[in-house]
């Protein structure tokens, strides 16, 4: 493939991956009350996925190295679309939810092969601009995917949430399949551990690494409480939830636009610092406005575009600064990196789940401790 092929499909897999999040959130409180269960499941639905993304993430790194990221692509793409056909016929909640952990699996394996064809194919400054492409996918997955998934609950029911990029994903698979490999470097046999070990013990690659993260956490905690938030304390429907995917798309997309013109122009440690700072100050305008007026949903709205804001530069710059430290062992640091963000994002969505964030107040002091955890991560190394 070539260079823009390349990329189109590294969108396309970051694409259904991020799909698997946020294009079922709408439907979240007619799920609950099909499958006959409570609020827990919300979150737990969205904890176990990410859980499942975590688990074999560096598992899925080493087979990426070995069999080369094209192969695993297309087997990842082909058992995330069954898994998200499997979804479509569930019939109660522990099913559900199991299917959920398994799919977050595959997800693993796709987002890993899909960023790994970056570093393989881009360098210096055109892999921090390819990677604020890819994170243009990321905005239409928190915003175009969720009034999408508002759209097709609506009018086709909660389940085709789930069918819609199953078939895409089996399609692309297929697809592919039929293309010309590229030609795979051989990778020199290792222990499972040599690899990542090495990579946690590079500051220069596990700092920006844990800023992202933080970062993705927020947003993360957020989807998990937004959906029954909105709906039950300001009485949106879920349609108008999925109204609110424009603006949080505009924020994100803004923020890769800034990404995009940071990395021809700028020092990419201090732009992610003032990334990162840009989080704090919002999500404290986001805890003090809706301790100020809790009745009103603008006061959680706009602080989290500008959240988004500052993540949409961020993200870029830190997978670049982070995928830089690890010439040859591309997959390895793709992998090393998506095990880091989905740990975090899961762990601090399954312990949000256990404090009743059922307020816009106690919403923005959550994403206030992970913005302050992001900046700290992000502070430029003293020489």
């Amino acid at each position: 493939m070539s260079k823009l092929s390349s990329l189109a499909v590294a969108c396309l897999a970051v694409l259904l991956t991020q799909a698997g999040i946020t294009l079922y959130l709408p439907s979240l409180p007619v799920i609950i009350q099909e499958l006959n269960t409570d609020a827990y499941f919300a979150q737990l639905s969205l904890s176990l996925f990410l859980l499942g993304m975590a688990m074999p993430m560096l598992l899925w790194g080493k087979v990426a190295a070995h069999l080369g990221s094209h192969n695993m692509l297309i087997g990842a793409l082909l058992l995330y679309g069954v898994c998200g056909l499997a979804l479509t016929v569930t019939s109660n909640d522990l099913q559900f939810l199991a299917l959920r952990l398994v799919q977050g699996a595959t997800a693993g394996a796709l987002s890993v092969a899909g960023r790994a064809l970056l570093p393989e194919r881009f360098e210096g400054k055109r892999l921090t601009q390819a990677f604020s492409w890819l994170s243009l996918c990321f905005v239409l997955s928190l915003g175009a995917a969720q009034f999408l998934g508002a759209l097709l609950a609506t009018f086709a029911g909660w389940r085709s949430t789930f069918a819609v990029p199953a078939i895409a994903s089996v399609l692309l698979g297929l697809g592919l399949s039929r293309l010309t490999q590229p030609h795979q470097h051989p990778h020199q046999a290792t222990a499972f551990w040599t690899d990542y070990i090495v990579l946690l013990n590079t500051p220069s690659f596990i700092r920006p690494v844990l800023a992202g993260g933080f970062g993705y956490a927020i947003i993360v905690v957020f989807n998990a409480h937004a959906p029954l938030l909105f709906q039950h304390q300001f009485n949106w429907t879920s349609l108008e939830y999925g109204l609110l995917g424009w603006p949080i798309s505009i924020a994100y997309l803004l923020g890769t636009r800034i990404a995009h013109r940071t990395a021809s122009t700028q020092s990419e440690s201090a732009a992610l610092s003032r990334a990162m700072l840009l989080l704090v100050v919002a999500a404290g305008m986001m805890s003090t406005a809706s301790a100020m007026d809790g009745s009103s949903a603008i006061w959680v709205v706009l602080p989290y575009c500008l959240i988004l804001v500052g993540q949409g530069i961020g993200y870029p710059l830190c997978q670049s600064l982070a995928s830089r430290q690890t010439v040859g062992h591309s997959a390895q640091a793709m992998a090393l990196v998506g095990f880091v963000h989905q740990t975090m994002a899961a762990l601090a969505a399954a312990g949000s789940s256990l404090m009743h964030l059922s307020t816009g107040a106690l919403l923005g002091l959550t994403c206030l401790a992970l913005a302050i955890a992001a900046k700290l991560s992000a502070r430029p190394k003293k020489e």
